[in-house]
């Protein structure tokens, strides 16, 4: 089968590999009919994340092919939508919807064989893949899903983790496709006025056309005056950082309101530790983590399904599974904002 192959920073190919075969009874081997290429996948190809020649990419819909002995709900030929990491679902952690927490965790293309390939092997199978309601998937269709397999679940999760709900006033600093996902799921949640901040015009039409405000900030000025400005006097209830470096981090804690919450899904990259002093007085509550993406998914589907949902604005292109160098071109040079591969 064809694969993905990272061979060096700044170098992409698609080579050759081994087909994929159930080894454990848990197993399942889905035909991947569309794979994502993820911002935080350019952290590899930037050479920022440590990470061996080979496979690369989490984010799939496929069909079932082949089932191990021990499967129970799935089927050869069940259309399914994987989250970005697999568990085995029986942990206390994943039945409380913590599945990043399991004991069994592993991220596609870190801890297994990556995901933009045309096949892969999926442990724990019947707790890690979703079956989807839709025999054949088209590329509009794929548009709208392959985004809840990690940027739109981690977006929903900031906002859950910010606590935003009913009559909130959010700000969401970055303008990626998790910042982006970030201030839809605050809209989704009940807020009233959803602020993103970001340097990048073209992503922030986007958010525009998401239903956000949006301010363009530099990365190295402050925010907090400016929003100030613009929200009449005041600052945000709710503040959800989608970024991971410094100087977000840094405008998420200095913007929020005194008594509000930070919920943090940027992963952190080079951002130091936080001085207790700094939240202490204010007051700030700070919550982060890795989002459970298949506790999100069931949820993010079905609105999907029933038309209350549509994130395919993320992506603005779909490519080729042998043009996925050109995807990851693009995307780092930040002409598209996110790339989705089709296999076949």
């Amino acid at each position: 089968m064809r694969a993905v192959w990272f061979a060096e920073p700044g170098r992409i190919e698609t080579r050759e590999v081994p087909d994929p075969q159930v080894v454990d009874p848990t197993d399942v081997v889905v035909d991947i009919l569309f794979t994502g290429i993820c911002g935080s996948d350019l952290w590899t190809y930037r050479g920022l994340v440590p990470h061996g020649e080979g496979g690369i990419g989490h984010e799939f819909i496929g069909r079932v092919r082949q089932v191990g002995r021990d499967v129970g709900t799935l089927r050869p030929g069940d259309t399914v939508i994987a989250p970005f990491l697999f568990s085995e679902g029986d942990c206390e952690e994943c039945r409380r919807g913590l599945q990043p927490l399991c004991g069994s965790a592993g991220i596609w293309g870190k801890d297994w064989d990556g995901a933009q390939a045309q096949a892969i092997r999926v442990p724990h199978a019947d707790a890690t893949l979703v079956v989807l309601p839709w025999e054949d998937i088209d590329t509009d269709l794929a548009r709208r899903l392959i985004p809840l397999c990690d940027v739109f679940a981690t977006g929903t999760h900031g906002a859950a983790l910010a606590g935003v709900g009913s009559g909130d006033t959010v700000v969401v600093v970055g303008d990626g496709a998790v910042g982006i996902s970030a201030a839809m799921a605050a809209a989704r949640a009940g807020a009233v006025r959803v602020l993103l901040l970001g340097d990048r015009p073209d992503r922030l039409k986007v958010a525009e056309g998401a239903g956000a405000e949006t301010l363009r900030v530099s990365r190295d000025e402050s925010p907090v005056e400016a929003v100030r400005d613009l929200l009449g006097g005041r600052l945000p209830d709710r503040v959800i950082e989608c970024v991971g470096m410094q100087g977000a981090f840094d405008a998420a804690l200095d913007v929020v309101r005194p008594a509000g919450t930070v919920g943090f899904v940027g992963v952190p990259h080079g951002v130091g530790p936080i001085p207790p002093a700094r939240i202490f007085g204010r007051q700030i509550r700070v919550a982060g983590g890795v989002a459970p993406a298949r506790h999100y998914l069931p949820g993010l589907i079905d609105d999907v399904v029933n038309g209350r949902l549509d994130p395919s604005p993320l992506v603005d292109r779909v490519y080729g599974l042998d043009e996925a160098a050109a995807g990851y071109a693009a995307m780092d040079d930040g002409s598209i904002l996110k790339a989705v591969l089709r296999t076949t």
